[in-house]
């Protein structure tokens, strides 16, 4: 099996019977047995009230940038990262947000680097909140998950 993308993967013989045999129903009414029982599953391995499945890496960050930022704010990426090098201005198009971009070692940037680029708060609010910062590195098969929280 290859783990890099779910796009490399192809179902096996088992796998497609599952799937033929799966009970199915409209997750958005909560009608989808197996979704419901993963959610809750998650949930309960956790230790959280609710989960949310997501079928796709895109789907899950862009969620996550968005319930943690508000339009205007400004999420800090490595300048390789995934999440901006990939999903198609995302971060803009579905939580209108700006990006600021720095440079780091195979897709990992430090503490430090990010501390100088947080914008000061300030009553005219001139600069963009700095409120979210992501990591994640699909070249080297590394997340590097890490949120930064400031107002």
């Amino acid at each position: 099996m290859e783990f890099r993308s779910d796009t490399f993967t192809l179902p096996t013989p088992k796998m497609r019977n599952a799937m033929f045999s799966a009970q199915v129903g409209d997750d958005v009414f909560q009608e989808d047995v197996s979704i419901n029982a993963l959610q809750e599953f998650s949930a309960q391995l956790f230790g959280f009230e609710a989960a949310l499945f997501c079928p796709s890496g895109t789907m899950t960050n862009q969620i996550a940038i968005n319930v943690h930022t508000r339009p205007g704010d400004e999420v800090i990426c490595e300048e390789g990262s995934h999440v901006y090098f990939y999903e198609g201005g995302g971060i803009a198009k579905n939580s209108g947000c700006q990006v600021r971009l720095i440079a780091g070692d195979r897709g990992r940037i430090t503490a430090q680097q990010i501390l100088p680029c947080i914008n000061p708060i300030n009553a005219i609010r001139t600069f963009p909140a700095t409120f979210t910062e992501h990591q994640r590195n699909t070249p080297s098969r590394v997340d590097h998950p890490f949120v930064f929280q400031k107002r």
